[in-house]
């Protein structure tokens, strides 16, 4: 009867929390809309990771591995010892986004980690109609961070990142900086996690914005083995709030299914459904001490084509 009742309560404060949000999330939206234009480091808009994506890109509350580097810096205190994460994202048009991500507990309180954005792609100059081009040049942009977590009580950690940003183009190199700030609880242990980060706030040397984005999350845990989670991010400078929503379940502790939605509103609305698997797989002989996890995803889009994420994530 007690167990009831608390899963009543959490439920009851789960759903208000995001009825609060969306509320709010709503009511902005005309005023970010005026704000729309330009912004420089656009490859900062693409979110990392595949395991996120695989839900939706609902993460911000659920934060429990190293891809919380970018999403929410304070999940980095859910790390228990040491972990390591590589994706690689194929796209329409030649166009790659990578991303690498290390964290490392330092102490029962603190945690920290480095992490690595970037999109490239290649870029073909032609003054005439000839098969082969006249110069080839890379342009895109990369950000490395340095993140730092730590745990102020048992159910509120905090986590900062700073990070240099450097986009590539091909008349001109701009260089920045920017930062990140996330807050994340668990009010009520396990069972309920609460988060809300701030990103990419900062400034170039062309003077441009950078895509400020600001989220809060919700993940609700029925089961170990089972995660359902909801976002709403705020991309401040061009856009309107989008509302992520993602499942995750876990077999065995050995293979995940994945499924996730957005709903966004405007112009270019990003609306749709993903999906991803994950698979667990502890290593042997002399990787005996390292847990290696390999997911999936699939971002599907119908004007620009599908989206497939690959990862490995190690821990050790």
């Amino acid at each position: 009867m007690k167990k009831r009742f608390s899963a009543r309560i959490i439920s009851l404060f789960s759903m208000a929390v995001l009825l609060f949000l969306f509320v709010s999330t709503t009511a902005a939206a005309d005023d970010i809309h005026k704000k729309a234009g330009t912004v420089a480091a656009a490859f900062l808009k693409i979110d990392a990771g595949s395991r996120p994506m695989g839900m939706g890109g609902a993460f911000t509350g659920l934060a429990d591995d190293v891809n919380t580097l970018f999403w929410n810096p304070a999940g980095l205190t859910s790390i228990q010892d040491q972990e390591f994460s590589a994706m690689q994202n194929f796209s329409i048009g030649k166009v790659y986004t990578q991303a690498l991500s290390y964290g490392q507990r330092l102490n029962e309180k603190a945690v920290w980690g480095i992490s690595l954005q970037g999109v490239f792609t290649r870029v073909d100059f032609r003054q005439g109609p000839t098969a082969d081009p006249d110069q080839e040049v890379t342009v895109g942009g990369f950000a490395p961070g340095f993140s730092l977590a730590y745990q102020l009580r048992q159910q509120i950690a905090v986590g900062l990142t700073a990070k240099a940003v450097v986009e590539q183009l091909s008349v001109e190199n701009t260089l920045g900086y920017a930062g990140d700030l996330g807050v994340f609880l668990q009010p009520f242990g396990k069972a309920i996690g609460l988060g809300f980060s701030a990103q990419n706030v900062g400034q170039t040397t062309s003077n441009g914005s950078l895509p400020m984005i600001i989220r809060s999350g919700v993940s609700l845990h029925p089961e170990e083995s089972i995660s359902i989670v909801a976002d709403l991010s705020y991309p401040l400078i061009d856009g309107f709030p989008i509302l992520h929503l993602g499942f995750e379940n876990w077999f065995s502790d050995l293979i995940a299914v994945r499924l996730g939605y957005n709903a966004s509103q405007g112009e270019n609305p990003r609306d749709g459904l993903t999906a991803g698997i994950g698979l667990r797989r502890r290593g042997r002989i002399s990787l005996e001490g390292i847990h290696f996890q390999f997911d999936y995803a699939i971002v599907p889009d119908p004007g620009l084509g599908h989206a497939h994420r690959i990862a490995c994530l190690m821990r050790f």
